[in-house]
């Protein structure tokens, strides 16, 4: 094997919170050489130590999942084949001096939250390096290097630029290896439309009533708040060019909400821990296609009231990307 082939088989997690610690732990309980480009804190001082941890759902603990390397500066990593962007979508920026790493044939893939990340990095490493997704798998980050998964799922992505290639076949067939449920497809835009009228339904609800996803599901209040603001995502949609069904994204909704009932959507995880939402990036990309400020209603009061809090706790601005 040469030192192209070995790169091409390194994946570095960039950001490895709950999901990215989840995803991480299974690609190398696979077999996959990976490795952490974590920002300085607690976080990478125990990637570093230990490796990240996974607990599967019903609480069991098996060994630290070790990485090939760890660190907050790209000189201390080695080439990679692919980038797994799971930063928070307002730090997407932050991935820029990873570029110098990333083979000739390789791909950067954001499985992130909303809208626009895919943008953002297109400008950082060019349109034909790019591929966006969504993914159900789920995680909770539990302390430092320490995460249980929340869901079994899968992830399905394509190339941004469109399209099926040689290096996104290899991608696809990387991560099923490792043991990962993934589907390629042509054209990510609308996944990730209906990815976002997930997260408007979800995240703002969970994180304002700091309900467990089993009450919300029994709660007629939350549900209806859920319905119409996930309506005005659909319209948000079709003013975009992607036209979805709300009843079948409901179903869709209702039956992972099922699944989970202990799960915490990752807002309400933020919230909790104190951090910056992403705010912007799920309920400013519907606000995005608003005409004019009477338009969208119930998802601007989300956007409002969850801008207030970041503002009283310092973190309120705009994507600084």
């Amino acid at each position: 094997m040469d030192r192209k082939e070995i790169y091409l088989m390194i994946v570095t997690i960039a950001g490895c919170g709950a999901l990215g610690g989840v995803i991480a732990a299974h690609l190398i309980r696979g077999g996959v050489s990976v490795q952490a480009f974590q920002r300085k804190g607690r976080t990478l001082e125990v990637l570093k130590e230990k490796g990240i941890t996974l607990l599967s759902e019903n609480g069991k603990t098996a060994p630290a999942c070790p990485f090939t390397a760890v660190s907050d500066d790209p000189g201390d990593l080695l080439p990679t084949g692919l980038i797994l962007v799971l930063v928070k979508a307002y730090q997407t920026g932050s991935i820029s001096p990873l570029k110098g790493l990333l083979s000739p044939e390789g791909i950067v893939l954001t499985v992130q939250n909303g809208l626009g990340n895919a943008e953002k990095l297109c400008s950082i490493f060019g349109e034909k390096r790019v591929a966006a997704g969504i993914t159900t798998y789920g995680g909770i980050r539990l302390s430092p290097g320490v995460v249980r998964e929340g869901l079994q799922g899968s992830i399905t992505f394509g190339p941004w630029s469109g399209g099926k290639t040689n290096r996104y076949q290899r991608i696809e067939r990387l991560l099923a290896d490792a043991g990962l449920r993934v589907v390629q497809v042509s054209d990510p835009r609308p996944l990730l439309w209906k990815k976002l009228s997930m997260n408007v339904m979800a995240n703002p609800v969970f994180a304002l009533t700091r309900m467990s996803v089993g009450q919300v599901a029994k709660n007629p209040f939350a549900l209806d708040l859920m319905k119409k603001v996930g309506r005005e995502a659909v319209e948000a949609a079709a003013r975009a060019g992607v036209i979805m069904d709300f009843q079948e994204n409901w179903q869709f909704f209702m039956k992972n909400l099922d699944r989970a009932p202990d799960h915490k959507p990752s807002m309400l995880q933020d919230m909790e821990a104190g951090r910056k939402m992403e705010i912007e990036s799920i309920l400013g990309s519907v606000l995005s296609q608003a005409s004019n400020e009477e338009d969208f209603p119930y998802t601007r009061s989300l956007y409002n009231l969850l801008s207030a809090i970041d503002r009283t706790r310092g973190h309120y601005q705009k994507n600084p990307d």
